[in-house]
């Protein structure tokens, strides 16, 4: 996987895992430098032992976009990024379904793959056995007219709740330098949250100082009232 993506540099390599083996493909989208396509033929040859889509990010960026976000959910394997910079190439950033998920507190940011809505995510299926849907998102949504948290988040079995009435297994959405809400993270007992921002290890620590950030407080059906 690595060579392909250093010999396909700049243009984005392309292949699939197969019965255990990478089968490196073919990139035909016309902007090969910024995007990757599979031909349906090259596809459907392999589908039925298809484990994962592999494609390389030349230059970055070190998390997947919004399409390849769609792009997983929609095939319903694992995604992997190759980083390369033409010269070497890096470990490959693995994501979806059947991906070990890392330990909820010191893990590092990747969007799209451990940011504050995937611990979120990772909490209630691991901790309260609720599996809550993933969702695309491109990096810095908030600032291109889009609304992640409070789009939807009745879809996904949340109903908000009484600030005042707040409760350990919550979800407190905060808006930090933003106009809609942004982070997420969950209440823990002891005034505590778990959260993660950008740059920065998933963590316990004290809520108190991000209050002033919260606009709402949202509780999954199944824990309610």
């Amino acid at each position: 996987m690595q060579a392909h993506a250093i010999a396909a540099f700049p243009e984005e390599s392309c292949g699939m895992v197969v019965d255990n083996a990478y089968r490196p493909l073919v990139n035909t989208h016309p902007d090969p430098t910024r995007h990757f396509h599979i031909a349906d033929a090259d596809y459907l040859t392999h589908a039925d032992g298809l484990q994962a889509v592999v494609h390389s990010h030349p230059m970055g960026p070190l998390h997947p976009s919004g399409d390849d976000m769609r792009g997983q959910l929609a095939t319903g394997v694992p995604w992997a990024i190759i980083p390369t910079d033409g010269e070497a190439a890096g470990a490959p950033i693995v994501w979806g379904a059947g991906v070990p998920v890392p330990p909820l507190i010191g893990r590092p940011f990747v969007h799209g793959v451990t940011d504050c809505y995937a611990l979120c995510r990772d909490y209630y299926r691991d901790t309260l056995g609720i599996a809550v849907a993933d969702q695309a998102r491109d990096d810095e949504w908030w600032d291109h007219g889009e609304n992640l948290y409070l789009d939807g988040f009745q879809e996904r079995g949340f109903v908000t709740a009484d600030r005042a009435m707040m409760r350990p297994d919550d979800v407190v959405l905060m808006a930090i330098r933003s106009k809609v809400p942004n982070h997420a993270g969950i209440v823990m007992p002891n005034g505590l949250i778990l959260h993660h921002l950008q740059k920065r290890l998933s963590r316990r620590e004290p809520l108190g100082p991000w209050m002033r950030y919260v606009t709402h407080v949202l509780r999954h059906g199944s824990v309610a009232p």
